[in-house]
């Protein structure tokens, strides 16, 4: 039996601390059914609360849309959220309505001071478009109430400080953040350029 205390196949969860699990745990927003999945069915409700710690911008493929912009959402349940796993970082993506929304509230937020402190709240609100109903997901904020949440928050800060490698190596994105507005044009026209010729030349393909 004393063996078995030192078997370890995983690894080791810390405790009372951040843990960043070899994949990160991906959080999937269904614009279908307005609400928070992983993998395909695996639903987890219509809303989360998080503490944020790290946001990038990407552009490129990702699922079904192609050259698009997404917004990439590393973060922590709070320990309230109980359809997510505690203390654990998971990630998220963003794209169209869903980035505008969130862009708009942590611009208001930073007026007062750094939106990362507080809690992030993430619902779904219905859309009717030309292809039926959808929906996309909307951002609220609050400041941290319990003595849990305050603890959480020091944990994060320590987790931080070791400058942890937040990268999703199951997608193949452009980070965009740092780079000049030129650049940025570049990589888009050139992707758009290249979508343009794989049509063409799918088209040719087809009609011979």
């Amino acid at each position: 039996m004393s063996n078995l205390a030192q078997f370890k196949v995983f690894g080791t969860r810390p405790q009372n601390a951040i843990f960043l699990p070899q994949v990160p745990f991906n959080l999937r927003n269904d614009g279908k059914v307005g609400q928070w999945k992983t993998g395909e069915d695996d639903y987890r409700g219509k809303e989360i609360e998080i503490s944020i710690i790290k946001v990038a911008q990407l552009f490129g493929n990702l699922g079904k849309t192609t050259n698009g912009f997404f917004l990439q959402l590393w973060f922590v349940a709070a320990p309230d959220c109980e359809v997510l796993p505690s203390n654990t970082v998971c990630l998220t993506y963003l794209k169209t309505r869903s980035i505008a929304q969130f862009s708009q509230k942590v611009t208001e937020l930073m007026e007062a001071g750094e939106p990362g402190l507080g809690i992030f709240k993430g619902s779904f609100i219905k859309h009717s478009g030309d292809k039926g109903d959808y929906y996309s997901v909307v951002w609220d904020w609050r400041e941290r109430e319990t003595e849990a949440e305050i603890e959480q928050l020091a944990q994060i800060s320590e987790f931080m400080a070791t400058n942890p490698k937040l990268v999703d190596l199951s997608v193949n994105l452009i980070g965009l953040d740092g780079l000049p507005t030129e650049e940025i044009e570049l990589i888009v026209s050139s992707a758009k350029a290249q979508e343009l010729e794989d049509n063409s030349h799918y088209q040719a393909l087809a009609s011979s």
